[in-house]
């Protein structure tokens, strides 16, 4: 534990802007609109929520009580808080968010990791989490894939949420000698709660898998086919064998391979093989 703390540069570049202050409460899943002039969010009116309502820099009811007045309210219908306020309750929302990053790691890490850390912990925990478990195994060229894996809001892959990773990807690849990427664009920022992506379609959903296992079944059934049509002239075989009394002699013509079973095998087998692979993607791909 190394009591870092997410720098002023940060706050002010990455976290703050992708947030964004907005002094009313809305719903983080319903996309900006021109509003006087102005493109923002719509003010919640009270009906459905289809994301996290949120207020302030991103602060929800899931982060923990805020002060507002002298008092500590849920978020509802029609709030409204100060700039002042919001700046406190991002301080008093940021924090639990440093410690919990700062506890997680095992190793050093540079000041914009750390920066690009504390900026997805605040909007996905799970994204961070996932991000510090390959950081302290030694395998941090790993990160920008896995947290590119976290993009959905409420089961919808969103865009707004893959440029927010991209954001954090490039504060993170940043050396702490370089000043830290430009921050985002106001009317470019669209960027709800995040969470894990859909997992990957069994490997029973895939298409890939099941043709393989058709193939492979296919090839089972006409290896099965060919062995019993070569068996049918033995079987004549036999019948005239049998009243000429040579039969033994002719026993090991029963047992002689034909082209047709083994292409037919050879098929199942490729089956098999497409059947493996795609298996062995669908878990690769999305661990």
């Amino acid at each position: 534990m190394s009591d870092m703390r997410m720098s002023a540069q940060a706050r002010a570049k990455l976290t703050e802007p992708w947030e964004e202050c907005v002094l009313y409460v809305y719903d983080d899943k319903v996309g900006k609109r021109h509003i006087d002039g102005k493109l923002q969010y719509p003010e919640w009116d009270g009906g459905a929520v289809r994301g996290t309502l949120t207020i302030g820099f991103g602060h929800t009811d899931a982060a923990g009580s805020m002060k507002v007045s002298g008092v500590y309210p849920h978020i509802v219908k029609g709030l409204r808080i100060t700039r002042e306020q919001a700046d406190q309750i991002f301080d008093d929302d940021i924090a639990p968010c440093e410690r919990a990053v700062d506890r997680a790691l095992k190793v050093a890490v540079t000041q914009h990791q750390f920066d690009a850390l504390v900026d997805t912990w605040f909007n996905c925990p799970a994204a961070s989490l996932a991000a510090i478990r390959l950081i302290n195994a030694g395998n941090s060229r790993a990160v920008p894939a896995k947290l590119l894996q976290y993009t959905s809001s409420r089961g919808e892959h969103m865009e707004g949420l893959v440029h927010r990773r991209a954001a954090e990807i490039a504060w993170f690849n940043t050396p702490d000698e370089a000043e830290g990427p430009p921050p985002a664009q106001p009317d470019a920022i669209f960027s709800p709660k995040a969470e894990r992506n859909a997992p990957p379609k069994g490997i029973l959903a895939s298409k890939q898998a099941i043709a393989g296992l058709t193939t492979g079944a296919g090839g089972v059934f006409t290896t099965l086919q060919q062995i019993n049509d070569a068996a049918e002239p033995l079987k004549a075989a036999k019948q005239n064998l049998l009243e000429l009394g040579v039969l033994d002699h002719l026993a090991v013509i029963a047992h002689a391979p034909a082209i047709g079973i083994a292409i037919a095998a050879a098929i199942a087998v490729l089956g098999v093989f497409v059947f493996l692979d795609r298996r062995a993607k669908l878990e690769n791909d999305h661990v």
